[in-house]
């Protein structure tokens, strides 16, 4: 991260803070200039990668002034005609001029043990001096050969005024710590992790070594050992971790690998996204295999089940300001005709803020009935967001774990009441910039006096806090250029027969979710139409249910082998089979595939019955394969 160098500095680059390397005496120092190839400089954790030599002077270290002065967080402006950088940082200012020994800080002179000076067209200037008046402390190891500079306030290398910010299961934490990378390993101080997840705590002891328990699982940290008790067992670790700032730093690849889990650092957003699977998922993940796997059959018959419809406000996916021009917008509308005092509704969202600032997206509700009142008499769903590219692990895993499960949340709109010509919310989400949100709602409204109730369900988005409810305007055309789905159709649940399988048979595949027989949502039959609509056939928001018949003539217990592999892309997502669900890593098409826990069959036929939710892509269909073991 210190490695970018402004094109100026190959004009003059500034040597700036020299470190005394020891105590030497006044003997033996000497104005003989020395390149130190050997030198490791440290600031906050981080080692710093300097382009042009390191010097020592009068053994002092000097480095060149660019590098140093974006190192350590500072604005420099360096003056050719008298010679001086002047430089800012946290609104301290130091100006040091070539071969002077008297500095100004902050407008007062001080003096200087050495002076700045020119390096082969290159300004060097003493290290110490500068980390130190700027408010960093210095330490010099001579057994390493190390510097390590610990700077207060605004942390070096990084713009000021941004955060850290660290996502522990898609919660959002603003850190006032920086995260510090050594060797290409994150670490972050431990009391992040302990104050962020349930069951666990964390104690620095008297010998100097940490513990931090989470969910039942010990780690005890001491400080600069690769050595950690994991519950009273010695674990050998690449890492180290060490103080600062009275925390202890711990790394925290280590922890979540021994949790289960997965972490992500985005270096140039200050990102760090962890995962601890036992608290973001309530299913457990199959274990990946990995070899190629037959073609698939089609699946023979599939339909659209059940009362609820679905409402899909994917399109414009990436929100723009060419296609969000103004403050206020329609994202996705479905002008609901009823047919019966009760209506269920499920609304899925998907939606990436590009559009330069912080919004609100809501769910409203528009009574268009000028004599019946209605009633929102169950509403609940589920929403994840994420800064992350991981899209499909970190939302839709998490919305397709949850909806198989059950696990959705009450929301406040159940029990409203809207009466005629009246709008009201029923949920809304704070959306930040550069921020992907995903959303499935499950809505359920009904007239309050049994007559045919009149509404309109929307997606809606504001840029400037406007009150969700006054936005009543159509949706905004789609967007053409993206394939993403946007519409509403009758049904949010598709069910497909298999054929028969009969026990000791040949391996035999299906296909769900392919061009022949099940793509049942189509642009021409979307229920809502207005400004554009985009067929859903990669079934974003649905419930995939198959029924599958065994059958068993042999008089004897028989053990049924099901596996899953993906057929159109990379493929991700949650299956329940009888009852019990089982999340599915993304698999790679025609490598990778996972097995299903064995189905032990006892009599001449039965049934088993497997649901599915897909966790994002495209149009991305998933084959079921089946055979006797």
């Amino acid at each position: 991260m210190f490695s970018k160098f402004k094109a100026s500095c190959m004009i003059t680059a500034v040597a700036l803070a020299s470190i005394l390397p020891g105590q030497a005496s006044a003997s033996a120092a000497s104005d003989k200039i020395h390149v130190k190839n050997n030198v490791s400089i440290n600031i906050n954790g981080e080692t710093l990668k300097v382009n042009d030599p390191i010097l020592n002077k009068s053994d002092y270290l000097f480095l060149p002034m660019r590098a140093l002065y974006e190192a350590v967080g500072a604005s420099v402006d360096w003056k050719k005609e008298t010679l001086t950088a002047s430089a800012i940082r946290n609104d301290k200012s130091v100006n040091l001029t070539i071969n002077s020994k008297t500095a100004l800080v902050d407008g007062q002179k001080v003096p200087m043990v050495v002076a700045p000076f020119m390096y082969k067209d290159r300004t060097y200037m003493p290290l110490r001096f500068v980390s130190e008046n700027f408010g960093g402390n210095v330490n010099w190891n001579p057994t390493t050969q190390t510097v390590d500079i610990s700077l207060s306030g605004e942390t070096p290398g990084k713009p000021q005024g941004d955060p850290y910010i660290l996502h522990i299961n898609n919660q959002r934490i603003v850190m006032e710590d920086p995260i510090i990378v050594k060797q290409s390993r994150s670490y972050i101080p431990a009391n992040y992790i302990y104050e962020n997840l349930e069951d666990s705590s964390g104690m620095l002891l008297p010998d100097q070594s940490f513990e931090l328990q989470i969910a039942g699982t010990s780690f005890l940290f001491k400080e600069n050992s690769n050595q950690v008790l994991v519950n009273d067992e010695v674990v050998i670790m690449e890492e180290k971790p060490f103080m600062q700032n009275g925390k202890m730093y711990v790394p925290i690849s280590f922890v979540v690998n021994a949790l289960g889990g997965n972490l992500r650092y985005i270096e140039d957003k200050r990102e760090l996204y962890l995962y601890v699977y036992q608290y973001m998922y309530t299913s457990s993940f199959l274990e990946k295999s990995y070899g190629s796997t037959s073609k698939p059959g089609i699946v023979p018959s599939a339909r659209l089940e059940g009362d609820r419809d679905l409402l899909i406000s994917d399109n414009p996916e990436t929100l723009t300001r060419k296609l969000i021009p103004k403050s206020n917008a329609t994202l996705a509308q479905y002008q609901v005709k009823a047919t019966s005092a009760t209506n269920k509704h499920r609304i899925f969202g998907w939606h990436y803020n590009t559009l330069g600032t912080d919004v609100q997206i809501g769910i409203t509700v528009q009574n268009t009935s000028s004599t019946e009142s209605i009633e929102v008499i169950d509403s609940k769903g589920t929403s994840q967001e994420t800064g992350n590219s991981w899209v499909g692990h970190d939302i839709g895993l998490t919305i397709a774990d949850a909806t198989l499960n059950d696990k959705f949340k009450k929301s406040s709109s159940k029990g409203i009441v809207i009466a005629p010509g009246e709008t009201k919310v029923i949920e809304s989400y704070d959306l930040l910039n550069d921020y992907i949100i995903g959303f499935l709602h499950d809505l359920d409204i009904q007239a309050v006096n049994g007559g045919t109730p009149a509404y309109t369900i929307r997606t809606v988005l504001t840029k400037d806090n406007s009150n969700l409810t006054s936005i009543l305007s159509d949706a905004v055309p789609i967007d053409a250029s993206a394939k993403h789905p946007r519409g509403a159709w009758t049904s949010s649940t598709i069910l497909a027969d298999l054929p028969a399988y009969t026990v000791d048979s040949p391996e035999v595949g299906y296909n769900i979710s392919n061009g022949s027989t099940d793509h049942l949502l189509t642009t021409e039959n979307s229920l809502s139409q207005i400004n554009g609509a985009i067929g859903n056939p990669g079934h974003f928001g649905m419930n995939y249910k198959v029924s599958l018949p065994l059958v068993n003539q042999t008089g004897k217990a028989k053990t049924i082998k099901l596996k899953l592999a993906g057929r159109g892309g990379i493929y991700s997502g949650a299956v329940k089979v009888n009852g019990k669900v089982y999340l599915v890593p993304t698999l790679r098409v025609g490598t990778e595939y996972v097995e299903l826990p064995d189905y032990k069959m006892q009599g001449s036929s039965e049934t088993l019955e497997l649901e599915f939710m897909h966790a994002g892509g495209v149009n991305l269909p998933v084959a079921i394969y089946v055979e006797t073991k």
